[in-house]
């Protein structure tokens, strides 16, 4: 089943790093959490201006595989949707 993307007020381009289709890339423009997430991903490298890859998602909720700098991480299906992403443009890759 399709579902659209959530839009965030204000943030007209932007979406949940789940929200990006499997191939797809975007661009991290902040993470909504408390200081702890926040540092916590930054140590992961995910940090404003990164570009990431959505590699796979779980099912169900399950994990997300995604490609940050080169390296593949799984996170979280709720801390990936903390990490909200401008999707770019035409860059679906199989």
């Amino acid at each position: 089943m399709f579902r659209g993307r959530r839009r965030f007020q204000g943030t007209e381009e932007l979406c949940p790093l789940t929200d990006l289709a499997e191939g797809e890339r975007g661009v991290v423009v902040k993470a909504q959490g408390g200081f702890g997430l926040v540092r916590r991903l930054a140590e992961m490298g995910l940090t404003p201006g990164t570009e990431v890859k959505l590699l796979k998602k779980g099912s169900f909720g399950g994990p997300v595989e995604v490609e940050v700098r080169g390296v593949a991480l799984a996170l979280g299906h709720g801390v990936a949707s903390k990490v909200l992403v401008k999707p770019l443009k035409d860059e679906i890759h199989g």
